[in-house]
């Protein structure tokens, strides 16, 4: 029966870990540094079924899921911090259908001399405030190193009414979409969330810290009988 369970979970995590070696290897460059991550999180999840074998079918998609969950924070604050990509949350409709409200983009930075019309990049839009904005570019002029880029969203009739100029080095394209991901992101963002996370978490777990050092354990209760 254990056995059969800790197949299931490596066939829970295998295609997980097949998800980032593809992406690695598809886009190469800076992607690369995925396999380590991947080869821990299988080398992770091989040690902790040895060390903690679950012998539930419950137990077994919870060992899952919590390795998919530090995955996913690793990936989410890792990756952004050292570069390599970005996460832009995805706010209107304006690019349907290449990516939708609610949906996770990904961007990562290429050189500024590789910028090409066709490209969807993500930049400050030259207004007040300076919002970002992931839009196609539809024409580029000006000096290679600041070029100055036309824009339009998939789902608009007409350009955007600016033009922007880009600075640095890179710029930020666009390279695959996550659906649906950024609801949970803007669910967390929610009032209600932040006051159960700050205040209500942490009541239940200090009465539940006083109930473990007063009220005896059932355990005790039967030994002491």
């Amino acid at each position: 029966m254990v056995e059969a369970i800790v197949r299931v979970q490596l066939l829970l995590v295998l295609p997980a870990a097949l998800l980032l070696i593809g992406v690695a290897v598809t886009y190469g460059g800076g992607w690369l540094l995925l396999l380590p991550p991947t080869g821990l999180l299988l080398l992770g999840h091989a040690k902790l079924v040895a060390r903690f074998p679950f012998r539930t079918w419950y137990g077994a998609f919870g060992n899952v899921g919590l390795l998919v969950s530090f995955t996913a924070i690793a990936a989410l604050v890792v990756g952004p911090m050292l570069g390599l990509y970005r996460t832009v949350t995805v706010l209107s409709g304006s690019m349907r259908p290449t990516f939708s409200p609610g949906d996770m983009i990904v961007v990562s930075p290429e050189p500024m001399s590789s910028l090409r019309v066709g490209d969807v990049i993500t930049f400050m839009v030259p207004a007040a405030g300076h919002p970002v904005e992931t839009h196609r570019v539809v024409s580029v002029s000006g000096p290679l190193d600041e070029p100055i880029v036309q824009t339009r969203g998939d789902a608009n009739n007409t350009v955007d009414p600016w033009h922007a100029q880009l600075h640095g080095a890179t710029v930020w394209r666009y390279r695959f979409r996550l659906p649906a991901f950024a609801y949970p992101l803007l669910a967390l963002r929610s009032r209600w969330v932040h006051l159960g996370t700050t205040l209500l978490l942490p009541l239940m777990l200090s009465l539940w810290g006083l109930g473990r050092l007063w009220l005896p354990s059932r355990r005790n209760v039967l030994s002491n009988a």
